[in-house]
């Protein structure tokens, strides 16, 4: 099992900086309203993670949408077909 993925996350993330800024910001919280703040920021980064891969392959088909555009006006005749 590959761990390189979960690595780069967890570097990404970095969940122990965090630990200070949620105490800080959550002090004069309820223990449901620290548990309703950790199941929506928890829910929040889950679907920015997950939709993230979606805004590089629209970003990445944009840029091969201009790249042969540009191409295809520098060599006409790439574009004969």
């Amino acid at each position: 099992m590959d761990f390189k993925p979960l690595v780069t996350l967890l570097a990404i993330v970095n969940p122990l900086a965090i630990v200070p800024f949620f105490i800080q910001y959550t002090l004069g919280f309820s223990k449901a309203q620290k548990k309703r703040t950790i199941l929506i920021s928890s829910f929040s980064a889950f679907v920015v993670i997950a939709v993230s891969p979606l805004l590089g392959l629209i970003l990445a088909a944009l840029a091969v949408e201009v790249m042969a555009d540009g191409l295809g006006k520098l060599f006409p005749l790439l574009m004969r077909a």
